[in-house]
């Protein structure tokens, strides 16, 4: 009982480090300074801010900005 106890541990941690180790798909995290415009890769569904009378109001229902779109910051934004 003890050696089998001992056998599915031993398993369950080569499962482990294989599949969080030893991945074989590389990821990579790109970091974008603050401020560059962007282009979508995926259709998002957002909430978006439209002016309105010379105010910014944000939209009640979200909005769906199609992949390949360009996203720029807002001129005003520090």
């Amino acid at each position: 009982m003890t050696r089998r106890l001992m056998q599915i541990g031993i398993l369950l941690s080569v499962i482990g480090l294989i599949a969080g180790c030893g991945n074989l798909v590389k990821e990579r995290v790109i970091l974008i300074p603050s401020g560059e415009p962007v282009q979508l890769a995926e259709c998002v569904d957002v909430y978006v801010y439209i002016t309105v009378g010379g105010e910014k109001v944000k939209t009640p229902n979200r909005v769906t900005i199609p992949a390949g779109w360009w996203c720029l910051p807002d001129e005003k934004s520090p």
